[in-house]
């Protein structure tokens, strides 16, 4: 599960770079996709396989702490660099009206709000809601710092809800067939078939974190016991995964049919990658670069930027991968300097929970 997430993470870093945008890996929108299947799995595991997390406030600490800090620092070092380097920056909120400015310094400093900041524009002077970040006379979304960080924005929403539905299967089920519906007819209404529809509104998108609870409510049990006896299960599923991962757009599938069997088969053999990274801490090791790279790709992607201007740089490839590279580089930084000391403050949120299995407790360090 952790070179998956870390390679997911990649994906979107090269999707938003030039070279074959939009076609390396699995792509920006289903890695992130396949994350929210992710979280849908670990939130339910530790809600559901550590007593500490009943306390609904303890949850919610231990939430803030993994997503925060970083963030925060990431979002910290974006302002200076655009205040240097960019400055159509500020020129986005000398362009757009007070309340507008609120908004986005709001969803700048908390992340909530920065999903529903793409179906926001601004028309005739206005802040309002237009259904696409696209319908504007100022791109909104040209004053966060963290671009990517709309995706926080709807985590954010699922952690909210996640203490209160996730204990209950029957709950999850009925949300999850109830998202599914509504895509559905969001769908034959011709709404659901564009961004920021498709990918970026909540209640569309929990039916995917909720297959991912669903994955490690009903099967993972199962996955456990067969790999009990298949012995070599995990690392296989795991080497398949990845594999593909590498040669997704080799497959010539309708692209919406493609995503949807690939999310459909994830969720399903998802807990074998959740046995493999109990069973290999390098891979745990791995998977902790994802969050990172995640978050600071943006900020990175402005520095090579002047850096290749500087340099003369203009080959897409070579961009591209000082991209990658320097995102890298980045998110082991900000691991060394925050990520490692703010999980020792996580562990003391849950050092009331009982002790656990070997497996469990590796699983959960970076849950």
């Amino acid at each position: 599960m952790g070179l998956l997430r870390t390679l997911f993470a990649l994906s979107v870093v090269l999707d938003h770079s030039p070279y074959n945008q939009g076609n390396v890996l699995v792509g920006g929108r289903l890695a992130v996709q396949l994350f929210y299947v992710i979280s849908g799995f670990l939130i339910s595991y530790i809600l559901n396989a550590n007593d500490t997390y009943r306390s609904t406030a303890r949850f919610y600490t231990n939430r803030a702490l993994r997503i925060y800090p970083t963030y925060l620092a990431v979002a910290a070092i974006a302002l200076a660099v655009n205040l240097v380097a960019n400055p159509a920056f500020m020129q986005v909120y000398d362009r757009i009206p007070p309340i507008a400015d609120l908004c986005l310094v709001l969803a700048n400093v908390f992340i909530f709000g920065q999903d529903w900041i793409m179906f926001a524009g601004i028309k005739n002077g206005l802040l309002t809601w237009t259904g696409s970040f696209a319908n504007s006379d100022v791109p909104l979304y040209d004053g966060l710092l963290v671009p990517q960080a709309w995706t926080l924005g709807v985590e954010l929403s699922f952690y909210l809800i996640a203490p209160f539905i996730l204990r209950s299967l029957r709950a999850v089920l009925l949300l999850f067939v109830a998202s599914l519906v509504l895509r559905v007819v969001l769908l034959e209404l011709g709404v659901a078939q564009s961004d920021p529809w498709s990918y970026r509104f909540f209640p569309l998108e929990l039916a995917l974190f909720l297959a991912g609870a669903l994955s490690h409510r009903l099967l993972l049990p199962f996955f456990e016991r067969l790999s009990q006896r298949v012995r070599y299960l995990p690392e296989t599923a795991t080497a398949l995964f990845v594999l593909y991962t590498l040669f997704h757009f080799s497959v010539t599938l309708n692209h919406n049919v493609r995503d949807a069997l690939v999310l459909m088969a994830f969720a399903t053999f998802l807990p074998l990658t959740f046995i493999f990274q109990s069973r290999y801490r390098l891979d745990k090791k791995i998977g902790q670069l994802s969050y990172p790279i995640y978050i600071c790709h943006a900020v990175v992607m402005l520095l090579v930027a002047q850096l290749a201007t500087y340099l003369g740089i203009t080959n897409a490839l070579a961009i591209s991968s000082l991209n990658a590279l320097f995102s890298i580089a980045a998110a082991w930084l900000l691991y060394q300097g925050i990520d490692r000391r703010i999980e020792r403050l996580r562990q003391r949120v849950k050092t009331d929970s009982p002790a656990s299995s070997g497996t469990a407790a590796d699983a959960l360090r970076r849950a």
